[in-house]
């Protein structure tokens, strides 16, 4: 298809009479018309509740709790302080490097729509299908694992304040469900009011770090500098330092990941290219700060690492609130803020996930596509989309059931998946979209050297962070500890390759570019 291009100087005279939101809804309107489609859903969210969504999608500060153990395990203190700077600056790279992509084509398919732009016509199609179906297993299983952290944190204020309390595997299930359920009644309400709730949870994200940092600097008995930076402990089996370390990042990527989430909300937000952008950096900027701050004070206020890693609530957060404060109601005030927000989380992934998978049924890239693509007229919302993401959670549950091995494998998959969407429109954009003929810039955009350099720098750490995600967590290597991440990304890609191979090659022409 062939459409006309989208140029800067078009964007410049329309912004002289841009003070009118109904004109600049039109304007957003026609340029997804450029990009193929038409505007069905709302634009009900702002910059700042698009942004408090993609903080507490991240929710760093909280997830750095949720990983502290293994952290601890692979290096001490230093493992998750200094791989904590690395994330942060790696995520920076990649964040600048999708939002001036997002600013270009925003479209709620996001990253396959950017490859399906950028990539050579030769391999269109193909690269875009299969960049679709990667970043959806990848969400799926992010939005997942936040409500799987809300549901067993919930069944751990159980064992902070009941000794006797003995928790199963049922039980963890139901408070996973009942948190896929909250979700699920949350997106189906209607945009505008899960727009408040977003800034809620916005304010709680903040609010709750000055109060628990505050807590934890004056109540926590201290370490010393020496073993917040230098006393490394190597807890893991593997041989090398140098290896559990890296193994170790893990604790420090995971707390950075959904940003992406604003691009797939880009046709729900007015001013989508510029204001999608600003909502995806600035939501890993902020993050990264409170984490870094939350990081340091947690690192110093560790206390005794032993009863951190032998707590019977799971989660070693919960144990340093309960040593800091002696009380296990000062400790349970303290722990509902990131199990609250991991709820939040779950709400966020849930609307996120369902718009990118909503444009690929839009695409015809999937079985039903024209069932699945339907948005209700009321609600402006692709409900039936909403209903198979959170039907598809629901499943995972009985996987957990009947082994966390096996539901852990699926969940690690989280990681992978979701690198690997972001690297593969970034690769397309350096080899393919810098060059002479490479697509007009958007308002947000960093010049061809900076741009350059940022999406090395980041296709570096993408790489870098993807191979060691995959290797297991401790030596030696058994069944129950192996990591099966890369083996679970195989099995999805492989589902897909089946089903492309056998139907979806043939109705699946991608997403409309601009040529």
């Amino acid at each position: 298809m062939s459409l006309e291009k989208y140029r800067p100087n078009s964007m410049a005279k329309e912004a002289d009479v841009e003070g009118s939101g109904l004109y600049q809804t039109t304007t957003d309107d026609v340029r997804l018309a450029q990009l193929g489609h038409v505007q069905e859903l709302k634009r009900t969210f702002s910059v700042w509740s698009l942004g408090c969504l993609c903080l507490c999608l991240m929710a760093t500060w909280e997830a750095l709790g949720s990983v502290l153990a293994l952290a601890l395990l692979s290096g001490g203190a230093p493992c998750l302080f200094y791989n904590y700077v690395l994330a942060f600056l790696g995520t920076i790279a990649v964040a600048f490097s999708l939002a001036e992509m997002a600013s270009i084509y925003p479209t709620a398919g996001g990253q396959y729509h950017w490859v399906a732009a950028l990539a050579p016509p030769q391999y269109r199609k193909a690269a875009s299908w299969f960049t679709g179906w990667i970043s959806i297993g990848g969400q799926i299983c992010l939005t997942a694992s936040a409500a799987f952290a809300g549901g067993l944190q919930l069944r751990g204020l159980i064992s902070l304040n009941n000794d006797s309390y003995v928790p199963t595997q049922w039980q963890g299930m139901l408070f996973y469900w009942a948190v896929l359920l909250y979700a699920l009644i949350t997106n189906l309400w209607g945009t505008t009011p899960l727009s408040v709730m977003n800034l809620a949870s916005g304010v709680l994200h903040i609010v709750g770090f000055l109060a628990l940092t505050a807590v934890i600097g004056a109540m926590s008995p201290k370490h010393d500098a020496h073993y917040v930076f230098v006393e490394v402990e190597n807890s893991t089996g593997w041989p090398s330092d140098g290896l559990a370390w890296m193994i170790g990042m893990l604790s420090a990527v995971y707390p950075f990941l959904g940003y992406d989430a604003a691009a797939h909300l880009a046709e729900e937000i007015p001013h989508a290219a510029r204001n999608v952008p600003l909502a995806m950096v600035g939501s890993v900027l902020a993050n990264g700060v409170l984490g870094f701050i939350y990081c340091l004070v947690i690192l110093f206020g560790l206390g005794d690492l032993g009863s951190l890693l032998e707590t019977t609530t799971g989660f070693p957060f919960m144990q340093l609130f309960l040593n800091a404060t002696g009380s296990p109601a000062g400790a349970t005030v303290m722990s509902l803020v990131p199990t609250l927000i991991a709820v939040a989380a779950n709400t966020a992934g849930l609307t996120s996930t369902s718009r990118t998978f909503w444009a690929f049924a839009r695409d015809n890239a999937i079985p039903a596509s024209e069932f699945f693509a339907h948005v209700d007229t009321r609600l402006r919302i692709p409900v039936r989309m909403v209903v198979l993401v959170s039907f598809l959670q629901l499943l995972l549950g009985f996987v957990y059931l009947g082994s966390t091995t096996a539901f852990n494998a699926v969940i690690s998959m989280a990681i992978i998946g979701m690198y690997l969407s972001y690297a593969l429109p970034i690769a397309y954009m350096l080899f393919c979209g810098r060059g002479l003929g490479g697509p007009q810039p958007g308002p947000f955009k960093m010049g061809h050297v900076m741009g350059m350099l940022t999406n090395s720098v980041a296709l570096i750490w993408l790489i870098a962070a993807m191979f060691f995600s995959t290797w297991p967590n401790f030596y030696p290597v058994t069944a129950q500890n192996m990591n099966y991440s890369i083996v679970v990304l195989a099995g999805w890609v492989a589902i897909g390759a089946v089903y492309y191979v056998v139907h979806g090659r043939h109705v699946y022409e991608g997403p409309a570019v601009e040529t």
